[in-house]
């Protein structure tokens, strides 16, 4: 069955949303959906619009679940994750969700334009420290991404991270799949975990597999499995260490030992065996020692979530301390030297 917005072309110049937004151009289409650049011609503001495809907007249930999906990642706020604003929805247009402009490219733009089609760990560190911020504080708040890869991550003019599509791609490709029977992941299986691929309640396991395929991508220019029965590969057989996967490739890059280390961590089979928060990531990242808390305010907490600033005061002390004990040392020693010669 069709509607009328279903044969709807979207053009430039369109005014959509009842008249609210003006689409700009297309900033890109997937299986799924297509994202338009567009003009908020009320707040006078760009912003994002993701339009789903027809055979996908006439599905109630996909209408429903994606309602579910924009309703627990709208309440998002970090610095670090696409802003969703809302979701529109009328009966003589195509429904299509209002999120925030990234000004920049995806990590996945950025690494295939570069001579190797690599990325180096030194420029990956601390886009790395905010995923893993930007994870952190979805996790928090009881939300698992689904769709971490690096085609999701954007970085923008000002060289900050902005994670998208929390759930949103997800609950759509699953939709999709379950409305035209097909097992379908949309390219994103060489980033699922074992469970999800099976179809496990989402865990934030399944994010920290994923955030490790995606840095051995972005490392190694390919994932840790790229070609043939993937879904198989993923289930049963272990993925070639990055450095080898380098080698093999004829490519060169410096990746840390400890780097490859947690890759091949996060890349494990058993969910228990893995790292268990993004906390953990980001301490062996380096990241509690390098990355100020964006929670706070003037004062930075340290690993152990104490006050720096009140451990500096207490070092400063002790060393203070420590000079006029050995001053009042030497005086007392003086004052014996000099009494031995009267």
């Amino acid at each position: 069955m069709t509607t009328p917005h279903d044969e709807q072309v979207l053009v430039p110049g369109q005014l959509t949303g009842s008249g609210r937004y003006n689409l700009l151009w297309m900033l890109g289409k997937g299986g799924s959906c297509m994202v338009w650049l567009a003009q908020d011609e009320r707040l006078n503001a760009v912003v994002a619009l993701k339009f789903l495809l027809p055979e996908t907007s006439a599905d109630p249930q996909l209408l429903k679940e994606l309602r579910i999906e924009a309703m627990r990642s709208r309440p998002l706020a970090h610095p670090n994750i696409v802003q969703l604003y809302d979701l529109y929805e009328a009966p003589d247009e195509r429904p299509f969700l209002i999120m925030e402009h990234v000004d920049g490219s995806s990590l996945h733009t950025l690494r295939m334009q570069q001579p190797n089609q690599i990325l180096t760990w030194e420029f990956l560190k601390p886009v790395a420290l905010q995923i893993c911020q930007a994870l952190d504080y979805a996790h928090s708040e009881g939300l698992v991404h689904r769709d971490l890869k690096p085609a999701n991550l954007m970085i923008d003019r000002r060289g900050r991270l902005k994670l998208a599509d929390f759930g949103i791609s997800s609950a759509i490709n699953d939709a999709r799949a379950r409305l035209f029977d097909i097992r379908d992941f949309r390219g994103t299986a060489t980033f699922m975990s074992p469970q999800q691929m099976d179809g496990e309640p989402p865990q934030v396991t399944d994010d920290i597999y994923a955030f490790g395929a995606t840095l051995y991508e972005l490392l190694a220019s390919r994932p840790p499995f790229f070609a043939g029965n993937i879904e198989e590969q993923v289930r049963t057989l272990h993925p070639q260490p990055i450095q080898a996967a380098l080698q093999e490739l004829g490519k060169h890059n410096h990746v840390p030992p400890y780097v490859g280390s947690l890759i091949q961590a996060c890349l494990r089979k058993d969910p228990s065996e893995r790292p268990q928060s993004v906390q953990e990531l980001m301490t062996n990242i380096g990241g509690l020692t390098s990355v100020p808390d964006s929670t706070t305010s003037g004062t930075r907490r340290n690993a152990t979530g104490r006050n720096e600033t009140g451990n500096r005061f207490t070092r400063e002390f002790v060393i203070v301390m420590g000079c006029l004990l050995i001053l009042l040392l030497l005086a007392v020693i003086t004052l014996i030297q000099l009494n031995r010669y009267k």
